[in-house]
């Protein structure tokens, strides 16, 4: 096999991994915000207080995280698995027929694949800072909690009628997804560039052989005046 199909070989894997892991990303968080009733509890603040005549805690003046971090959240998600759903096609018809792209398509796939990356890069800091965020919330010494995998069982307002049972799962996929995804694409953007050097290198050597093709030309022309005018 051709150092050109094993290049695109590769970015068609990545795009099949990429498609496959991007639904453990925006079905989690989905479910999640459902669960919640549109809540995010990305980077939540809130205060354990002692309810009164009891040794029980509660959490008081609870402040949920930017609904925007969780939504953005699903929506790069989603896009990254229509991305890759269009490489997948797009790629493959290269690899079928024997042939690769040309410049102008390796360049902007090389350009979307680096954007990409950074968009997830940003996106699974988010997620874990924000995630980070609400375990210390919930693991407060105040709240009798130990683990954040524990916090299932917290009894919120009755009026907002919360599924905290399987939060910490997850986000816990949310953030393998994320990250995971953002390797696929680091890959990708790697592939990419290798590319874009390979036609650099191709288009060098086109022009050397060019260049030693026009100096013959011009021996082998120089030459043939020398001699007529001898003769």
């Amino acid at each position: 096999m051709a150092v050109g199909n094993v290049v695109v070989l590769s970015q068609v894997i990545c795009y099949v991994l990429s498609f496959a892991v991007s639904f453990f990303v925006f079905i989690p968080v989905s479910i999640n915000n459902g669960e919640f009733k549109g809540h995010c509890l990305l980077h939540a603040t809130g205060t354990w207080k002692q309810i009164k005549e009891s040794a029980l805690t509660e959490l008081t003046d609870l402040h949920w995280g930017p609904s925007s971090a969780c939504n953005f959240t699903v929506f790069i998600g989603i896009a990254v698995m229509i991305v890759s759903l269009f490489y997948i096609i797009w790629e493959s018809r290269y690899l079928i027929r024997g042939t690769d792209s040309s410049w102008l398509d390796a360049f902007t796939t090389a350009v979307v694949s680096v954007l990409v990356a950074i968009c997830i890069f940003s996106t699974g800091i988010t997620v874990s800072g924000g995630f980070s965020d609400w375990c210390s919330l919930i693991t407060n010494k105040l709240s009798g909690i130990d683990r954040c995998e524990n916090g299932g069982d917290i009894t919120f307002d009755v009026d907002l009628q919360l599924n905290t049972a399987n939060y910490f799962m997850e986000y816990q996929v949310a953030q393998f997804g994320l990250w995971s995804l953002w390797m696929c694409w680091v890959a990708l953007s790697f592939l990419s560039i290798i590319k874009l050097y390979r036609y650099h290198k191709q288009e060098t050597f086109l022009n050397s052989v060019s260049q030693q093709r026009d100096k013959l030309l011009r021996r082998v022309g120089h030459q043939g005046s020398y001699e007529s005018v001898n003769s």
